[in-house]
């Protein structure tokens, strides 16, 4: 990107910058018939931060960020934006900014014309409008594809104008609900950049929904955890990963070794994390490091991942356990060699095992 640019969407980016606001979810509940969506759900999302609602299909992600937008009414519990109460307020009315999965563009407008739709429905002049769309366009950079019809963009381009729609009244707070899922994983990871830097050069809060673990980790200031409805944990990338509070956390966000039994003097079930980066290899047999705790095993699977490799070990009680290491490292692993694989006791993790639950 040349220097002026550069100057050009920083800008445009200013002059669209806002003040984000609080979000607060007071102990939202919505059922449809016997199935509980959301369940008792309370969240604040402090103003100007960046949070994803990530869990898998039918964890409540969606619903709950509809109820948020307007779209779907709780059958109980409140929202509220900036300290105001929007629970009966129609979603029309509460100044909120929403990116679809599907983006929702209208094929028949130009791209100028799709990002000017909400402008015009605020009835705002039409010298308002043309320097907002241009500013926004500009930001997602796209200002020289105004005329272009949605259809002869790509993929990753009507995702651009979705967001310029989005942001281009300066709303209180931006929604996106798995914006990037249907794009290929070099254009998310680009666009997963494109929305970071929206949000720290807009200063609007992000609430952001995802199914995709990584991209969650990537993005976000803190990530709020759901499932079947329920808030499991909420907390920084780096805590949700390194101290999940639960088996459930530790499994859905990244890889882990789980070894299960029951902790002294709890009455529930408890399981031992231990992420595969900070599991070694060594020969059956060889000197391993003080203190270290360990296990044979064999070497079931090996998988080059570039970076590194992505070793698979089979346990005598018929487990598996992966490790990730180097590709030059000390030990070359492969399939049926006897290993050793062990750990620092301050890599391991006991959780509770809600698994059952």
């Amino acid at each position: 990107m040349s220097q002026n640019t550069s100057t050009s969407t920083s800008t445009s980016t200013s002059a669209l910058a806002g003040t984000g606001v609080s979000i607060d979810i007071r102990n939202v509940v919505k059922r449809y018939k016997s199935m509980t969506a959301v369940d008792d759900v309370s969240l604040s999302i402090e103003p100007g931060e960046f949070l994803t609602l990530l869990g898998s299909s039918g964890s409540g992600k969606s619903t709950l960020l509809n109820i948020i937008a307007g779209f779907i009414s709780a059958d109980s519990g409140a929202i509220e934006v900036g300290g105001k109460d929007l629970t009966k307020v129609p979603p029309y009315r509460r100044d909120l900014g929403m990116v679809f999965q599907h983006y929702a563009l209208f094929p028949h407008m130009s791209v100028w014309d799709n990002v000017a739709f909400p402008l015009k429905r605020r009835r705002i002049s039409k010298a308002q409008v043309a320097e907002r769309v241009q500013r926004a366009l500009d930001v997602v950079e796209l200002g020289h594809l105004g005329k272009r019809r949605p259809t002869q963009l790509s993929g990753g381009q009507q995702q651009r104008v979705a967001l310029a729609r989005a942001i281009v009244f300066q709303p209180q707070a931006l929604l996106m609900d798995e914006p990037l899922g249907a794009l290929d994983k070099r254009l998310r990871e680009q666009l997963q950049l494109e929305i970071k830097r929206l949000h720290r050069e807009l200063g609007t809060t992000f609430v952001f929904v995802t199914h995709d673990q990584e991209e969650a980790l990537a993005m976000s200031d803190r990530i709020a955890v759901l499932r079947d409805g329920a808030l499991v944990q909420v907390g920084t990338p780096v805590e949700l990963y390194e101290r999940p509070a639960s088996r459930y956390t530790a499994e859905f966000l990244g890889e882990s070794n789980i070894f299960t039994g029951r902790n002294h003097g709890v009455d529930e079930g408890s399981a031992l994390v231990v992420r595969p980066e900070h599991v070694r290899l060594s020969a059956v047999g060889s000197a391993l490091p003080t203190g270290h705790n360990a296990v044979d095993g064999v070497v079931r699977e090996v998988v080059y991942l570039g970076s590194g490799l992505r070793v698979e070990v089979a346990l005598p009680d018929g487990r598996h356990l992966i490790t990730r290491s180097e590709v030059r490292g000390a030990l070359t692993p492969s399939p049926g060699l006897p290993v050793a694989a062990h750990w620092h006791p301050e890599h391991a993790l006991v959780v509770r095992d809600d698994t059952a639950a």
